[in-house]
């Protein structure tokens, strides 16, 4: 999620298991530590755009190097704070519990998080919030803030508590959505062969719902508001990008065949060709409007150059009508619906 986000809840749980008098440091010192994972979007090169594609989310996010990770926050900690008298064993206490907390938020969004490096390369991605999300990331940077500000752990024992509720308010939401999603397919005769059930952008309101049936990916929304029926917008369907498809276009083992099967990782295997470009992958798990198959991201593939790296295309529009569209969509208020793609 994003660096506000990791920054709190890293705090709150250290400042939860201090004292009134260590409180302050365990804010800065949890803090620090839930945030530095996000250190590795440095890892990048102008030659090779997916780089940092590949490495965000990657062994830093691992949860056998949280506590490595909380070790180096203390002995930084200490080495700065040498008069202090807060014993090194506090400093690790909560920088390790702040740098545990980062991977672990990540894993709660769609993005993908290699959790179980180096034992496994799973994208762990649980699905259950937004990467931002102000309802979940105001409560707890007030909570926290009060905490540091009055000494008081009991105000960030509240935050974790709300945190706690909140996630069990989204997972009952995502609950929500595969049902509808699995009655959808049901209607339309198909059987599927994999769900992507996330929510969309800034709000555990509105889900987008993909899944796979013979070959193509159907992409719906539905808004499910608190003791309301679910509305549903049918959205669009489009083609799956497969391994052959990419020989057809590239020498796999080339350069550019092989940043496509990169990309193929990092989007956790949706993957189609852009509609409006037969020569941009796009990731279909993301879009500006959950009902549309126009992706927020891809990568251009380039026959004549197939030994220099892909490049990276984004497909974001800020513009007014999509924004009152996705408006009015998150208070589940009746849209045109989008064209088919075919």
């Amino acid at each position: 999620m994003d660096p506000l986000t990791q920054f709190s809840l890293g705090a709150a749980v250290a400042v939860a298991v201090s004292s009134r008098e260590q409180a302050r440091w365990a804010v800065l010192i949890g803090g620090v530590a839930g945030a530095v994972p996000d250190l590795d979007v440095l890892i990048r090169s102008a030659a090779d755009p997916l780089l940092t594609l590949q490495y965000h989310r990657h062994f830093s996010h691992a949860l056998i190097v949280a506590p490595l990770i909380g070790l180096c926050t203390a002995v930084l900690f200490k080495l700065l704070l040498f008069r202090s008298k807060l014993p090194f064993r506090q400093c690790a206490l909560f920088a390790v519990l702040g740098a545990l907390t980062h991977g672990m938020l990540d894993a709660c969004t769609s993005y993908g998080t290699m959790l179980y490096w180096p034992f496994s390369n799973i994208r762990e991605s649980w699905d259950i919030i937004s990467v931002i999300d102000p309802i979940f990331t105001l409560p707890l940077v007030l909570l926290t803030l009060f905490a540091f500000t009055w000494r008081r752990p009991r105000f960030a024992q509240a935050a974790l508590i709300f945190c706690t509720s909140y996630f069990g308010f989204c997972g009952l939401q995502h609950v929500k959505a595969t049902q509808v999603a699995e009655h959808l397919a049901a209607e339309r005769g198909h059987q599927p062969e994999q769900y992507s059930i996330r929510p969309s952008f800034g709000n555990t309101m509105l889900w987008r719902m993909i899944y796979r049936f013979e070959g193509r990916y159907y992409v719906d929304a539905v808004w499910i508001g608190p003791g309301a029926e679910p509305r549903l917008y049918e959205g669009q369907s489009v083609k799956v990008f497969t391994v052959k498809d990419t020989a057809a276009l590239v020498d796999p083992d080339s350069v550019m065949g092989s940043d496509v099967e990169r990309f193929r990782f990092f989007s956790q295997g949706y993957v189609t060709l852009h509609s409006d470009d037969p020569l941009v992958v796009g990731d279909v798990r993301y879009a500006m409007w959950p009902d549309s198959v126009v992706p927020l991201w891809g990568i251009r593939i380039d026959p004549a150059r197939a030994d220099q790296h892909a490049e990276m295309m984004y497909f974001r529009d800020s513009s007014k009508l999509t924004r009152e569209r996705l408006w009015e969509m998150i208070q589940g208020r009746d849209v045109a619906r989008l064209s088919r793609v075919e």
